[in-house]
């Protein structure tokens, strides 16, 4: 099992359209950013580029798309497959077209809103690891061959929540490692490093927060690239040929 953690201190965004890093070369990245509201981008707005745009910036000298249903921010590329509100369960059962286009790289950032609500009989927060389990394994039976970045997820200003993400993501690593260890291509991304000085209502991240993903997320797909990442299955989306 492979686990990611960003590399630098500074979380500030970078601004600039100069490519600063190269994927393997040959290797074209289809990637489905999968989630909540913080994979749609939101920080106080409807949405905004999120960690894409950040992503983006890393990812400007290699070849690259964004998939997905949902479309947020600014960006010409700016589909992603992030529902606001949403909990696991529910993005598993959204999720289904977007797994259609193909993705070979998976960014899933979960478990936000199964724990930031009022416990119920039907989705216990105790559950939470078995529902992302279950969402992994749906995403690798209609995507086989993608490669799934599950992220253990960013903190919360809540003492309450946060307690329950720290319990979550403690039983990440175990969840992805079992998968792993069947010969799935699964790896964790450590987006916990993302704190609640970088929350911009203390659930969601601030431009600097979402720049920071960007920049784990970026780490994650360049390590994978080395052995785990092989080529997307069929053609890019019919408005991606345009």
């Amino acid at each position: 099992m492979l686990a990611f953690r960003n590399r630098s201190s500074n979380h500030e965004p970078i601004r600039t359209s100069l490519p600063r890093d190269v994927i393997a070369l040959g290797t074209k990245l289809r990637i489905l950013p999968l989630g909540d509201s913080i994979t749609f981008g939101w920080n106080g707005t409807s949405g905004t580029d999120g960690y894409r745009l950040e992503l983006s910036n890393h990812l400007s000298g290699s070849e690259f798309l964004f998939v997905g249903t949902q479309r947020s921010g600014q960006m010409a590329d700016n589909y992603n497959e992030g529902h606001p509100g949403y909990t696991t369960s529910q993005i598993a059962g959204a999720m289904g077209p977007a797994l259609e286009q193909r993705p070979n790289v998976i960014l899933l950032h979960t478990g936000t809103n199964d724990l930031n609500r009022a416990e119920t009989a039907e989705e216990p927060w105790s559950e939470a690891p078995r529902r992302l389990g279950s969402l992994i394994d749906e995403v690798l039976e209609k995507c086989p061959g993608a490669v799934v970045l599950v992220a253990k997820i960013i903190n919360a200003k809540n003492a309450d929540t946060e307690a329950r993400i720290k319990t979550f993501n403690e039983a990440v690593p175990g969840a992805v490692k079992q998968r792993a260890d069947q010969g799935q291509k699964v790896a964790v991304v450590d987006q916990s490093v993302v704190g609640v000085d970088e929350l911009v209502d203390g659930l969601h991240p601030t431009t600097a927060g979402y720049a920071h993903m960007g920049d784990v997320w970026f780490e994650g797909i360049k390590v994978a690239a080395e052995s785990l990442i092989t080529l997307p299955v069929g053609s890019n989306p019919s408005w991606a040929q345009k």
